[in-house]
């Protein structure tokens, strides 16, 4: 159950902190005080749009936390120890924070650790059970039907298995039916895929002979100037009839050596003279070298102008550069491969898909089975909760029928990634009158105690997590009310049940009572929340009923709906 809750810095809400009972805790308030932002913070805890207008003004960032006491075998813990968040001797509280900043950074916290969004995501519905406003709204699209009665049934896991197979299933369905299309197009994509490895292989591109031919390049385009530039240099160094740097280094070399012969001090600069003396000869020699090796080639600069012109519009054609072409050659000889062996291909794919349609199709079978006993179930007990809920007369009946948008054909009917068949509910509110389709016939007073009937047939199935109802009680009031109220304290003696509500004959059933005001100070609009005691409850539901918490008649009808209440309880 949720223990505590607190915000701070959230919408209207300046900061808020709540200790929070078992058993059925009631919410009221005028309109607009606040009591939907607090169950806005409450969803963006589990998991909810984050957005930087929720942050309150003045403030940089709003938190959210709140601290959950669950029993030793809850999935929520077995989740956070997949993990390895949680450890053996940890306890049963959990306590999840979340910050929201104004330059959209999210934080969360789980147990102290740092978790993601999309762990938050996956712990919510293992924590609480949110009915939001218009929530029975939902109730009319069918899609809705099969949700709740596999949540009934407790067959969310399969029901995921089912999608996962039938995803496989049309995987192969789109890959057999590309390979068909290949296969179709061979002769002309054989041709054209052999035009292009000819092409390629013709050229005898090799990688990195573009950059050597470029070099080459320019070496046989500046011929003249290279040999003009070397035998300078040679002659500089040694071929000059005077004055070459040899000629004169050996001269300085031979004076540097007859004064280290009478100052032994010099010895290491007549060394320095002599090595560079050497150096600068194999210099000499190597430069004399490289001009008579330096040839003016024309015919060769053409053939390579001409190479270079070949290579570049071949990649051009078949991706940019010499790799991209190679990597185009290697693509094209290995769907030439996949040409010759098609047709084998093919059966193999169709085999691979004949099993994935099994699997999916034992699968879905054992969902079938498990709904339809659900079905009979569901609609047994919701007769039963409807008719505590001010709708004795109503039937109420689960029908299975065949899914029909977007189902694979197949030998045992049609398969969506729902499985074999789509729930609709059927209701006969009056005597005589027949079954008829609950999104066609129900009034907004029986969708809401339908969807509370249902809701709290899935949390007993579920194991009961918190649940939080917002409005539950649009479109009913008077003894309806009542019903609704009794129902939820009746629900509340297994789970925590939060109710947010307008009707004092909900409130009347709550064993706990908060009111939401909206106070103005200094200027400041604030949310606040206020736990009453017995007389504070009889002026709220005093206000409920009329309007005045002071108003003698009124007063006196809400002393006898809290003592109803309370015996009702008994």
């Amino acid at each position: 159950m949720l223990c505590y809750l607190r915000i701070k810095d959230f919408a209207l809400i300046d900061s808020l902190e709540l200790e929070l009972q078992p058993g059925l805790t009631v919410l009221t308030g005028e309109t607009g005080a606040g009591k939907s932002i607090i169950l806005a913070a409450v969803n963006l805890l589990l998991g909810g749009r984050a957005a930087a207008d929720l942050i309150r003004a003045g403030a940089e960032q709003a938190v959210v936390e709140a601290q959950f006491n669950l029993p030793a075998d809850s999935p929520a813990l077995a989740r956070l120890a997949e993990d390895g968040l949680r450890e053996a001797g940890d306890g049963n509280d959990l306590v999840i924070r979340r910050v929201v900043s104004r330059e959209g950074r999210n934080r969360v916290q789980v147990d102290g650790s740092l978790a993601t969004l999309g762990l938050l995501n996956e712990l919510g519905p293992l924590l609480l059970s949110i009915c939001g406003q218009h929530a029975h709204q939902a109730l009319l699209k069918s899609e809705e039907h099969l949700a709740l009665l596999d949540a009934f049934a407790g067959a969310e896991d399969k029901r995921e298995a089912v999608a996962a197979a039938v995803s496989r299933v049309r995987g192969l369905d789109h890959r057999l039916a590309e390979l068909e299309r290949s296969l179709a197009q061979r002769e002309a994509r054989r041709e054209l895929l052999l035009h292009t490895v000819r092409e390629i292989e013709d050229a005898g591109l090799a990688p990195g002979e573009e950059d050597q031919l470029k070099r080459e390049r320019t070496l046989l385009a500046n011929a003249e100037q290279l040999a003009k530039l070397a035998t300078g240099a040679y002659q500089g160094l040694y071929a000059a009839e005077r004055g070459s740097v040899l000629e004169t280094l050996g001269k300085v070399r031979g004076l540097l050596a007859d004064l280290a012969r009478l100052d032994q001090r010099l010895a290491p600069l007549a060394a320095t003279a002599n090595e560079a003396f050497y150096a600068l000869e194999d210099a000499a020699r190597q430069v004399g070298d490289y001009a008579a090796r330096v040839t003016q080639d024309p015919a060769r600069l053409d053939q390579v102008e001409d190479r270079l012109m070949a290579i570049q519009r071949l990649a051009r054609k078949h991706g940019g550069d010499v790799e991209a072409a190679l990597a185009t050659l290697a693509a094209a000889r290995a769907a030439l491969a996949e040409l010759e062996t098609g047709e084998e291909g093919l059966a193999r794919l169709a085999r691979e898909r004949e099993a994935a349609l099994r699997e999916a199709l034992g699968l879905a079978g054992e969902l079938s089975a498990q709904r339809a006993e659900a079905a009979r179930g569901l609609a047994e007990a919701a007769r039963a909760e409807l008719k505590d809920l001010g709708l004795a007369a109503c039937e109420f009946e689960v029908r299975l029928e065949p899914p029909t948008a977007g189902a694979l054909e197949t030998p045992q009917g049609p398969l969506s990634p729902r499985g074999l068949e789509q729930a609709e509910f059927f209701i006969a509110p009056n005597p005589g009158e027949g079954f008829r389709r609950l999104t066609r016939i129900a009034s907004g007073g029986e969708l809401s105690r339908i969807l509370l009937a249902l809701k709290s047939l899935v949390a007993q199935s579920a194991g009961a997590p918190s649940l939080v109802f917002d409005e539950v009680d649009a479109g009913i009031g008077g003894a309806t009310g009542a019903a609704v109220g009794r129902k939820l304290a009746r629900l509340a003696q297994g789970a925590q049940v939060l109710c947010i509500t307008h009707l004092p004959q909900i409130a009347a059933w709550g064993e706990d009572h908060l009111r939401v005001v909206k106070r103005t100070v200094e200027g400041r609009t604030a949310t606040e929340l206020a736990r009453l005691d017995e007389r504070g409850r009889l002026a709220e539901m005093t206000r409920m009923l009329s309007g005045d918490e002071d108003a003698a008649a009124a007063q006196d009808h809400a002393r006898q709906m809290l003592a109803a209440a309370r015996g009702g309880k008994g």
